[in-house]
């Protein structure tokens, strides 16, 4: 079934892999998904350019649903089948995200949210994992280094119920960002107060999502930030693939 959708995800995972997803022109939202290992990065990317990124339009054949709530978006696709339609303007981006709110995080996902080891809901409920939602209050971005050296990527934020989340922000974009700024001798501590003052005074929506359980906690989907946009875009118009680190054995930068 060729579908095309506008891109509203990509989000960075494991091993160099992605999570994608959009919605078709029904406002349903769609995660296409493959087999494991699952979507390489490198698939973004056709004929040298890159082709699937928020606020494409890209056209997929689907072949099969394949939900398992809270992921009731799944959608098997044939690779083969990935086209680059068009790239929405402003104006557009702004309409499809707002088409898309929630009032709150809960809102989203209309289960019980806990709240002790992070923010997640159980694995098996749930109507959806995906959605946007505009916060009442940014309070502040976090990059740094944790002792481990591994790099954190966080958000804090008040949601339309007043509810105050942090969350790790798994945005590709915004993950090369901020990487790429330290990459060309920022410094970190720079880089959180200039993104933290970019999003208080900008028009914010955030995409809301749920990673699938792993092997510690197999029943958990863990809540996280699949999507930071801004009006006006703090990317000034560029994508996650003009920060991005060289693919297929080329000089990388270590982003985790």
């Amino acid at each position: 079934m060729k579908t095309s959708l506008v891109i509203t995800d990509v989000t960075r995972m494991q091993e160099g892999r992605v999570c994608i997803a959009g919605y078709d022109r029904h406002r349903k939202c769609i995660r296409p998904v493959l087999p494991p290992p699952g979507i390489h990065e490198r698939t973004l990317y056709v004929n040298d350019g890159v082709a699937v990124f928020p606020f494409a339009v890209v056209e997929y054949d689907l072949l099969q649903p394949v939900p398992h709530p809270p992921h009731t978006e799944d959608y098997r696709y044939d690779p083969a089948s990935i086209r680059f339609v068009e790239r929405l303007d402003e104006k557009r981006k702004q309409v499809i995200l707002t088409r898309t709110v929630f009032q709150s995080v809960q809102a989203i996902f209309e289960v019980p949210i806990y709240s002790d080891v992070g923010h997640y809901v159980m694995d098996g409920q749930g109507p959806r994992s995906l959605g946007t939602t505009q916060p009442r209050q940014i309070l502040k971005v976090i990059y740094e280094q944790s002792p481990e050296g591994k790099w954190k990527y966080r958000l804090g934020f008040v949601d339309g119920d007043g509810t105050t989340y942090w969350l790790t922000v798994t945005d590709l974009a915004w993950r090369y960002y901020c990487d790429y700024q330290r990459q060309n001798g920022r410094d970190p501590k720079g880089i959180t107060s200039e993104l933290t003052t970019a999003l208080k005074s900008s028009q914010v929506y955030l995409r809301i999502g749920l990673a699938r359980g792993w092997k510690e906690y197999t029943d958990r989907c863990f809540i996280q930030m699949t999507g930071v946009y801004t009006f006006p875009d703090y990317l000034n118009g560029r994508t996650f693939a003009d920060f991005a680190p060289k693919l297929d054995g080329q000089a990388t930068w270590q982003s985790t």
